[in-house]
């Protein structure tokens, strides 16, 4: 059998059955564990299917994001460890950018609680970020205008992008809802363009998510793998993604599993 029409059969089998472990696929096509792997990271490279623990299985496709409120009891526990990493990124004096979303919603208790408000200069287009760090007066805080995403509380879309553009970030932590191999992805064009803003005019640009994230695809490609400096996420991330950090030269960043143990160690 050709090697591509091997891949299109791994790829039939896979839709067929959601999910099929690698020996499974060995035994009916007929080849080596290696051969198997190696269709298995080609077909990933190009979106087409993800690696799980043992085997692989169709992306995840996400049409819309899931709003603020549902989005607030999803792994609390992941976003807050991964939002104490992410806090020790940031030094005295950096103008930094907070993304929409309750990932950073926790990154901005966290800044407030570990050195206070005074100090701490926050470009964001979440509304509800910029209400809570807004509630210390010490702090600086810049709110992108825009369309408003209800749903999300957030702003979006070419007014957003040009207001963001005048600014020069020192450090900017960018939230997902869907990303693979190829990179970060959105379900609107709206999205992608403040996306692509942010890593256009930020000195680091800082991928910062859960990896439950990972092996979802959404409609539009906004921001490639290798644009990020680095990956902030919790130790589930699945092997492809670690090795993909690896070879493009993207800091990987761990936090911990119990957020208490990033912050004594900070």
């Amino acid at each position: 059998m050709i090697p591509d029409e091997r891949r299109r059969r791994l790829v039939h089998m896979v839709q067929e059955q959601g999910a099929v472990s690698i020996a499974a696929l060995t035994e009916a096509l007929g080849v080596s564990h290696m051969t198997i792997r190696r269709d298995i990271k080609m077909l990933e490279d190009s979106g087409r299917l993800v690696s799980v623990s043992g085997g692989v299985t169709m992306p995840s496709r996400i049409q819309l994001d899931a709003t603020h409120q549902a989005k607030l009891g999803i792994r609390p526990t992941e976003k807050d460890s991964i939002a104490a990493r992410a806090a020790d990124l940031v030094a005295p004096g950096d103008l930094v950018y907070l993304d929409a979303g309750t990932t950073m919603l926790s990154l901005a208790r966290t800044l407030v609680a570990r050195a206070g408000a005074e100090g701490l200069d926050v470009v964001t287009n979440d509304l509800v970020v910029a209400a809570e760090v807004g509630k210390h007066p010490q702090a600086r805080v810049h709110v992108l205008g825009g369309r408003l995403d209800s749903g999300n509380m957030s702003t979006d879309g070419p007014l957003t992008a040009a207001e963001l553009a005048e600014f020069n970030i020192d450090l900017a932590f960018v939230s997902a809802s869907s990303f693979d191999l190829r990179g970060l992805s959105v379900p609107s064009q709206a999205k992608v363009i403040v996306k692509r803003a942010i890593v256009e005019n930020s000195r680091r640009a800082y991928l910062t998510t859960d990896s439950s994230k990972y092996g979802r695809v959404a409609a539009f490609k906004a921001i490639p793998f290798e644009a990020f400096e680095g990956i902030i996420t919790d130790p589930s991330l699945a092997e492809p993604a670690r090795q993909r950090a690896a070879e493009l030269g993207v800091d990987l960043i761990t936090a911990a599993a119990d957020p208490r143990k990033d912050t004594a160690a900070s």
